[in-house]
């Protein structure tokens, strides 16, 4: 349980630092919020909140068609923490905002 949390906490970092970095160019200029990643060894999921919401669909479609790009990116990152990179599947936070 420890190693799976340990690991969704370097995933969201990571993940969020790439965000920041390459997503500028990212269709309709969108900001993304991780809000939690829950990992195991085979499957992360991530989930994003997207402001303003407006076509949040389309852009989790163009996320989960991008995600091996970013698991490789991850991967470089993080290549001495994990000996096998998660597949990465994005989705929409639903959680009422507070």
């Amino acid at each position: 349980m420890f190693k799976n949390k340990k690991a969704a906490i370097l995933i969201k970092k990571k993940l969020s630092e790439i965000f920041n970095r390459e997503l500028i160019y990212f269709p309709y200029r969108k900001l993304i919020i991780i809000t939690k990643v829950i990992s195991d060894f085979s499957l992360a999921k991530i989930y994003i909140s997207f402001f303003p919401k407006e076509k949040e669909n389309n852009l989790i479609n163009i996320l989960n068609n991008q995600s091996k790009y970013y698991k490789k990116i991850l991967f470089k990152k993080l290549r001495f923490k994990f000996k096998k990179m998660p597949n990465l599947l994005f989705k929409i936070d639903d959680s009422p905002n507070i």
